[in-house]
């Protein structure tokens, strides 16, 4: 067999395997945020996935104006704690609800700043900050 059919065989089988895959997968169902307290709730599962402790976590309320306030949690973890992985499963838990995230490295102490935005507009911040006592 050449090279161009072993290529024409490789090509066909996998354009079957993606059919295969698009057509059997079911689509993420999307859920409506009903009130901003379920951001929370979804942050707090989210650490209690990861094993952080509540004392180690801070939440206090920031008021932008009088309409709108922001909470912000404040976290001290490990230094080798993965703070790539909790940012990845807290956006995947609110995916969902049509939220999304954006988080900021500041260096050198490689600390994390997650903002949790819902319309476009800045609901809920998680700041995770590396703690060498902690190891």
């Amino acid at each position: 067999m050449t090279k161009r059919a072993w290529l024409v065989l490789l090509l066909l089988f996998s354009c079957t395997a993606a059919v295969l895959l698009l057509w059997k997968t079911e689509p993420v169902e999307m859920h409506s945020l009903t009130s901003t307290n379920q951001l929370d709730s979804l942050i707090t599962l989210t650490f209690r996935e990861f094993q952080l402790p509540p004392e180690r976590v801070r939440m206090h309320t920031v008021e932008i104006d009088s309409l709108f306030s922001r909470n912000i949690y404040s976290a001290r973890v490990p230094a080798d704690f993965s703070k790539t992985s909790f940012h990845y499963h807290l956006h995947q838990e609110l995916w969902p609800y049509g939220a999304r995230t954006v988080g900021r490295v500041e260096f050198p102490d490689r600390n994390l700043r997650i903002h949790v935005l819902f319309n476009n507009k800045v609901h809920r911040s998680v700041f995770l900050y590396s703690d060498r006592e902690l190891e």
